[in-house]
């Protein structure tokens, strides 16, 4: 997948934020923009095969304090709003006057917002394991109903909460964060990958927990994600209650196509039926039997499909 990257690079975005691009695909292709999920994670070539080569150029890049941009890992200057001023600033560079724009997880959040914010340079929208930024979606996780099916794992995630900060998964969450960015560097990285374990553990159908944990504890957007993810979360990732659902009139236009796990345990598929219930006719909603990853088989067939049909 390497060998159709066409330019990359560091962007200086300002704050002090470098962010890292690529310009991947054909040339004369279909422009789209690829955003990845977390927040805290990053793009990698895995993501590139919901996408024809042939077909398609797509602009990936590293999202504030994830993957290869710098500096690594850090909060400052790092919300939504600078999030959507990035994607604008990578546009331009690569020179799409308008583009499709794809992501799953945190990456379809971002996207339907910046699809508010700048429908004029949205062709259409290409989203997976929805995510609205409402509450009960991160206390869906952090206060642990997927425990019903993961009994064991939340055993070992809510052990590290005392029984005084196990009031709401706000209150667990702020347990959480504030160990993460303790003064003693082996604490907070402990906690950071019990946050991310607990999380992960929730995300694809096909479940090993020793090769999930070895892997965890190998990945360094481990530490990115933990602290990205609390950050954003916290603050409601910086934008008002409800933002996405009440400002669906500004897009209802523009052809939004979702894939949906129907077993997803990281975000549940209410939201997806919620996001189709709301945003009209010009959306189409695809149930599959995965979980919440796009590299689960039957979501990463529904999305390269789709990606052909589509974006196009």
């Amino acid at each position: 997948m390497t060998d159709f990257v066409n330019a990359s690079g560091h962007l200086d975005v300002g704050d002090g934020h470098r962010l890292y691009w690529e310009d991947w695909g054909n040339p004369a292709g279909v422009p789209v923009i690829f955003l990845h999920g977390g927040p805290g994670a990053s793009f990698h070539d895995g993501h590139k095969a919901v996408f024809d080569p042939g077909v398609h150029r797509v602009l990936f890049f590293d999202q504030r304090g994830s993957g290869k941009s710098t500096p690594f890992a850090t909060t400052e200057a790092n919300t939504t709003g600078k999030l959507v001023e990035d994607i604008e600033t990578l546009r331009t560079l690569v020179g799409f006057e308008s583009a499709h724009v794809a992501g799953g997880s945190w990456g379809s959040a971002l996207a339907l917002i910046y699809a508010i914010r700048h429908p004029e340079r949205v062709r259409s929208l290409l989203i997976w394991s929805v995510y609205l930024i409402r509450q009960f979606e991160n206390d869906w996780v952090n206060e642990g109903y997927p425990r019903y099916h993961f009994p064991a794992e939340w055993e070992r995630f809510i052990s590290f909460v005392p029984e005084a900060q196990r009031v709401d998964g706000t209150s667990i969450m702020a347990f959480y964060a504030d160990r993460m960015r303790s003064a003693d560097k082996s604490e907070a990285t402990a906690y950071a990958l019990e946050w991310t374990l607990w999380e992960s553990t929730l995300l694809s159908i096909d479940y090993d927990p020793s090769t999930l944990e070895a892997g965890i504890r190998e990945d360094p957007a481990t530490l990115s994600v933990a602290l990205l993810e609390t950050h954003y979360f916290s603050q409601g990732c910086f934008v008002p209650p409800n933002y996405i659902l009440d400002n669906l009139g500004k897009i209802a236009e523009i052809p939004c196509h979702v894939v949906q796990g129907r077993f997803d345990m990281c975000t549940p598929a209410i939201s997806a039926f919620d996001l189709r219930q709301s945003y009209g006719e010009r959306l189409s909603l695809r149930w599959v039997n995965s979980g919440h990853l796009r590299s689960d088989p039957e979501m990463l067939a529904a999305l390269q499909e789709t990606a052909t049909k589509e974006l196009c």
